[in-house]
């Protein structure tokens, strides 16, 4: 008997915890569990009865053991995230890019959810790829990026395509390049292959329209 070892301790039980901190060590570090279960045989040889020691392993990487000074003992389990749900994409930041994605760029959209405090899985401000990144992975499509909505010339949002509001207005899509290039009427594509949008109001309808009277524009 080890001389450390007295009659008292004895006379309590030998509980061997065995753990690891997450599934990934218990799969890998075999060795190191063995170690700790061969402690079973170490509390033999110091005097313990086979009786009186007890292996507790049934969730390794899940749970935790207090040994009080009385010699009781309190389980506790606390659960470990996977890698997948510590960084998932919070719900409401799904819910806000499909609620943004109709009419905004996927910069814009990163630049509004930074603007209102949210971050992403890990922790980190939204970026352009980022935004995109969780579009594709979630389905969440951009409808104004699709060739047909800019053929049918007109969005459901009430967006012009560049030869509907050419049409409108009565003049070439050349002019309507060079209103958007100078800033004159506003204009977005939601990606950067994805057709160009105009804002169009009444307002600026009628600005329009007095620069063709003011200037004549030949037609195409």
């Amino acid at each position: 008997m080890n001389s450390k070892v007295r009659t008292t301790h004895l006379e309590r039980r030998a509980v061997v915890y065995l753990r690891q901190s997450t599934p990934t060590q218990v799969e890998f570090h075999r060795e190191s569990t063995e170690r700790q279960y061969a402690l079973a045989d170490r509390a033999l040889t110091l005097g313990w009865d086979k009786s009186q020691i007890e292996v507790l392993d049934s969730d390794l990487g899940k749970s935790g053991q207090i040994l009080w000074h009385t010699g009781a003992t309190s389980c506790f389990v606390a659960t470990r995230p996977t890698n997948a749900e510590k960084f998932r994409t919070p719900n409401q930041v799904i819910q806000l890019i499909e609620e943004l994605a109709v009419g905004r760029t996927d910069s814009e959209i990163a630049h509004e959810l930074n603007r209102r405090g949210l971050v992403g899985g890990k922790g980190r401000a939204f970026t352009k790829k980022g935004v995109a990144w969780i579009r594709w992975k979630f389905g969440i499509e951009k409808p104004l990026s699709n060739p047909q909505v800019a053929h049918d010339g007109v969005s459901p949002e009430g967006y012009y395509s560049t030869s509907a509001l050419a049409e409108k207005l009565g003049v070439g899509i050349h002019t309507i390049y060079y209103w958007r290039d100078k800033g004159i009427i506003q204009a977005f594509q939601e990606t950067a292959r994805s057709p160009w949008w105009y804002k169009v109001t009444p307002e600026i309808l009628d600005t329009l329209r007095e620069k063709i009277r003011r200037v004549p524009v030949k037609s195409e």
